[in-house]
């Protein structure tokens, strides 16, 4: 069933028009305690030069994730305009990311590719601007470009580069509206948005290169096309509630349109969308910010009402590819659904410093339908947070992930590698690890480099690949700069 999403600027419409009388003063939020993550928010040189602390995780600023930072007044050759700019509410945010990775055994093939994003945009504090109580308004381009590993050589569906998108375009990414209420404990945001900006999000997975991880470890939704993610916008809003700070409940409704991800973003309109998707969450977590083991649990479950065609039976049931098949119409399933279960805590210190956390981290997701490509992923992971005395702004992280195929899926691909006289079979299991080595080279520099490596991979990019794939050992390096930070710029993470 094809679920018409016309009304989706009412929606979005009513989550953004909220009366600015009802907001109340800026406090903080019940997420205030921020993940135990190594990536901490830069300090200001004056109190009144960063963003309230209302803002700093309602919403989410996907792709700035910024070096940790070490307490001290921003410097920089433009620290003095963006204290100017900030005082009256205006954030810039500016990160250039280049990836590369190749690698040297397994796959379809080998080879090396490199790619790059370049994310900007700003957010504006409409109190501080225009003496609008609780309200934000967010804006966000991205740009990038360059070559897939796993499209290119490997042939695998996750790929090595977060930053490598098929549609290569500058684009319109996010622009929301925000608003919070009674204090932050009641905040809805909505407009031109994704929802994986909101939910399962936490700034630790970026840590990693691997696209298994980073920028959710969300493999079965966005694989499975359940869940929009940045920097591709549809109308959308969610609304969370946070009435302690130890536990927050949000819900989102988000339309469903894949017919605008080659466009550059600004089309707005609904005449190709084929449902909606929902989102809801519940977050227990750490309620003092100063915790001295800062932890956070999130359960959650998504849906998309959009058909979804079967990979490999017809609308009788039966096979339709492969040696003596049926063929026919692919059979239409009406819709699909998942849930999710995330985590991570502040295990230990080194050094007995709060500000080098060696934090855990790991979860499960799985889809309820068996007609997706991607049916489950579980992870599990370790980031250490200055795992030298010397270098406590530098990050060691090892991850790793079970990922399990639907069962159509694998079905299709084992009949396409009859078809072209393979005999290989297709494994319904691979495993996605990374090890990776965070360098805090300079003000908003951090050079990573990592090792990837993937067991039983698939080959979704080539189906009808004679032989399977060999274990992939991939090398790669991402090199991101953080424009706020090295120019002195306030920011509004």
């Amino acid at each position: 069933m094809i679920t018409d999403f016309r009304r989706g600027p009412v929606l979005a419409g009513a989550l953004l028009i909220a009366s600015p009388g009802m907001a109340q003063s800026a406090t903080s939020t019940a997420r205030e305690a921020g993940p135990p993550a190594p990536q901490e928010p830069q300090a200001a040189a004056k109190p009144n030069a960063t963003a309230p602390a209302i803002f700093l995780n309602n919403y989410p600023k996907p792709q700035v994730q910024g070096p940790p930072g070490n307490g001290k007044p921003l410097r920089g050759p433009l620290s003095e305009l963006g204290r100017s700019l900030a005082d009256r509410g205006i954030y810039l945010r500016l990160l250039a990311v280049d990836e590369f990775a190749g690698n040297v055994t397994g796959g379809q093939g080998r080879g090396t590719a490199n790619s790059y994003a370049l994310p900007f945009g700003f957010d504006l504090d409409l109190d501080r601007l225009v003496g609008w109580k609780g309200a934000a308004l967010h804006y966000s381009m991205n740009v990038s470009q360059g070559s897939s590993l796993s499209v290119d050589h490997t042939a695998n569906a996750i790929g090595f580069q977060t930053r490598y998108k098929a549609v290569q375009n500058l684009r319109l990414a996010a622009l929301a509206f925000e608003q919070n209420f009674w204090g932050g404990k009641v905040n809805i945001s909505g407009g031109r948005v994704a929802p994986l900006t909101f939910f399962n999000q936490s700034n630790i997975y970026c840590t990693f290169q691997s696209n298994s991880v980073c920028f959710n470890p969300a493999v079965v939704p966005i694989q499975d096309r359940a869940l929009g993610f940045f920097p591709y916008n549809t109308w959308g809003g969610r609304i969370k509630v946070a009435p302690t700070k130890s536990f927050y409940a949000q819900v989102g409704v988000f339309e469903a349109n894949a017919s605008l991800i080659p466009t550059n973003g600004f089309d707005w309109s609904t005449g190709g969308s084929t449902g909606h998707q929902t989102a809801v969450e519940i977050g227990l977590q750490s309620g003092d910010p100063k915790a001295r083991h800062p932890y956070h649990v999130r359960i959650g479950a998504y849906g998309n009402t959009s058909d979804v065609s079967d990979p490999y039976l017809n609308t009788r049931g039966l096979p339709r590819i492969g040696r003596g098949a049926a063929g026919g119409t692919a059979l239409i399933h009406d819709g699909q659904a998942g849930v999710y279960l995330m985590g991570d805590v502040a295990a230990a210190h080194m050094g007995a410093d709060p500000k080098r956390p060696v934090t855990l981290f790991g979860g499960v997701i799985s889809a309820t339908n068996d007609y997706v490509p991607f049916k489950a992923q579980a992870l599990a992971g370790v980031i250490v947070t200055g795992p030298f005395s010397r270098r406590p702004a530098d990050t060691f992280g090892v991850v790793g992930s079970y990922i399990r195929l639907g069962d159509r899926q694998r079905q299709f691909l084992q009949a396409s590698r009859a078809l072209a006289g393979g005999t290989d079979q297709v494994f319904l299991e691979e495993g996605v690890f990374e090890i990776n080595y965070g360098i805090a080279a300079y003000r908003g520099v951090r050079i990573s480099p990592n090792i990837q490596y993937v067991v039983s991979p698939d080959n979704f990019a080539k189906p009808r690949a004679v032989k399977r794939s060999g274990n992939i050992l991939a090398f790669g390096l991402r090199v991101s700069i953080d424009g706020a930070a090295l120019l002195g710029i306030p920011a509004q993470r």
